[in-house]
């Protein structure tokens, strides 16, 4: 099995195997339009962090307007829903000081059996983070959902 890892000198380029996403307000009119905005590009450092963490997998359980949070597709939280939102991405925060995470994040058999894997940049996830704290506390305040594309 040939092993390859997520190179972090390239930037967020697309890479082979990994995957990248981003998060956005959904705003509800009084006619039942909904618009979506970008606020937080994530990069393949954190989406892997988060999924690898477990922290999709707890954002999965909350109440969701349209899900689960599944790779290449819109999940969205809904407002009453932003404050545990919030919780689990602080308590996300606490695993990323004095330890190396690396995660298989996808495996492929064809043409070869590929594994591919990654070293998780702690300071690039905790900005990530920062920023995903911000939107859903934005969100909660102003009473949008959030969406994620994961």
């Amino acid at each position: 099995m040939r092993v390859v890892y997520y190179d972090h000198a390239t930037g967020d380029s697309e890479q082979p195997g990994f995957r990248s996403g981003e998060a956005g307000g959904v705003h509800f009119s009084a006619d039942g339009g909904v618009e979506t905005d970008v606020r937080v590009r994530i990069g393949p450092n954190s989406l892997h962090a988060l999924e690898g963490h477990g922290v999709i997998a707890d954002l999965n359980r909350l109440p969701l307007i349209t899900g689960p949070i599944l790779p290449g597709r819109d999940a969205v939280l809904r407002p009453f829903g932003l404050s545990d939102a919030s919780r689990i991405l602080h308590e996300a925060d606490r695993k990323t000081y004095g330890a190396v995470h690396e995660f298989v994040v996808h495996e492929s058999e064809v043409p070869e059996r590929v594994q591919y894997r990654i070293v998780i940049d702690n300071r690039e996830y905790q900005r990530t983070l920062s920023r995903l704290q911000y939107l859903v506390t934005l969100a909660s305040r102003e009473g949008f959902g959030v969406r994620l594309r994961l």
